[in-house]
């Protein structure tokens, strides 16, 4: 990630902006980087879900193939939550690392998981409010 944004001139950092580590990719942002996995923990606290334990995000080569693993562990009926989550924790991640890099400040994963949960929550209220589940 870090070699195409300088060959455009963009602001980045030489590591992961969100725990100094090795250069970011983006199945480091939103996966294995320990910032991430503080957020992904507290978050998947709060809607009583648990990574399950044979998906090792280190082995996997990419977001989509640990997604889709993934989403078939959970039952049909929670898999649309699962995908929910999935989806706003990954950005508020990316946001977070935004924040880092252009404005110079930074959330907690504490912070960062509350901001996952008001989305959605907030879509929640949206499927409620227009009558779809």
């Amino acid at each position: 990630m870090q070699v195409y944004l300088a060959r455009r001139g963009w602001p980045h950092q030489p590591s992961c902006p969100l725990c100094n580590g090795p250069l970011d990719s983006g199945l480091h942002l939103c996966l294995t980087c320990p910032f991430t996995q503080e957020v992904w923990s507290r978050v998947l606290a709060w809607v009583n879900f648990s990574l399950p334990q044979q998906i090792d995000p280190n082995s996997i080569p990419n977001i989509r193939e640990w997604w889709e693993k993934s989403e078939t562990l959970f039952p049909k009926d929670r898999r649309r939550v699962f995908n929910g989550v999935v989806i706003y924790t990954m950005w508020n991640l990316w946001k977070e690392r935004n924040r880092r890099i252009f404005k110079h400040c930074s959330l907690s994963s504490l912070q960062v998981a509350g901001k996952v949960r008001e989305c959605v929550s907030l879509y929640r209220s949206a499927s409620i409010y227009l009558g779809s589940n």
